[in-house]
């Protein structure tokens, strides 16, 4: 499957700024991820620790927090990774998509809104 971007707004729950930027949509994500300066910067709690694999095989650890993501007017708690800097960091993965219910065309390259979860 290609890969490509949309917008995305990220903000902490407890309200304030959300900061708008572009990320790679990443079904193979498990995690959305961004720049920590950035979470940081909303005040985003680090929660707890994650340990990965990235697709090189490596092995990382993120700490992982709540935050507020918007894509396209839907809107809700998602835990986001804190990732390192970097413009290409920003990612959305498969949780956030199934939480804020969007399907993805890899045809067309495009997040579609669904009204069905897979369960």
């Amino acid at each position: 499957m290609g890969t490509f971007s949309t917008t995305v707004r990220v903000g902490n729950l407890a309200g304030g700024d959300m900061l708008e930027m572009e990320a790679l949509v990443d079904t193979g994500a498990s995690y959305s991820m961004f720049p920590a300066s950035l979470l940081d910067s909303l005040r985003i709690p680090r929660r707890s620790q994650v340990d990965g694999i990235l697709a090189d095989g490596s092995e990382v650890s993120y700490w992982r927090g709540p935050a507020l993501i918007n894509i396209d007017g839907r809107e809700d708690i998602c835990p986001a990774l804190f990732g390192p800097e970097g413009e290409d960091v920003s990612v959305v993965g498969a949780t956030t998509l199934q939480i804020l219910m969007f399907k993805v065309d890899p045809v067309r390259e495009v997040l579609e809104p669904t009204t069905k979860v897979r369960v």
